[in-house]
């Protein structure tokens, strides 16, 4: 039953880091493309912007893609902490702790999830298991 559940929550949250990205990178699922995401990260401070953007974009893509196949997990938890650290730091801490009000409740429950992942493990259904 644990390996089950360590699948589930790798692959769910693996899409929708994957999926965050495809937002920031490409503009799919509504999101802003590379343009505004640039523009979005200058505003907060983060310069150069479209470097920026492209490497959230990236790490979000890349370490979604690692975290849900459970391919170097502890990397790829590491790799997805930051961009909701930044995401903290740059726009919900000063909003309280509640989403509802723009804080931060999303991205500490996904800061706990990749924790307690990389404590635990990818489990016995994952490619760290295989290799």
């Amino acid at each position: 039953m644990l390996d089950t559940g360590l699948l589930i929550i790798r692959l769910v949250i693996g899409f929708i880091m994957m999926g965050h990205a495809c937002k920031k990178l490409f503009g799919w699922f509504g999101g802003e493309g590379l343009s505004g995401t640039a523009e979005f990260f200058g505003a907060i401070g983060l310069k150069p912007a479209r470097v920026m953007a492209v490497c959230g974009g990236l790490i979000e893509l890349i370490g979604g893609c690692l975290f849900g196949a459970g391919l170097w997990t502890g990397l790829a938890a590491i790799l997805l902490m930051l961009p909701m650290v930044v995401a903290i730091a740059k726009v919900h801490a000063d909003k309280g702790l509640w989403n509802l009000n723009g804080g931060f409740e999303y991205n500490l429950v996904m800061l706990g999830s990749l924790i307690c992942v990389a404590l635990a493990g990818a489990g016995a259904y994952s490619l760290d298991t295989l290799i």
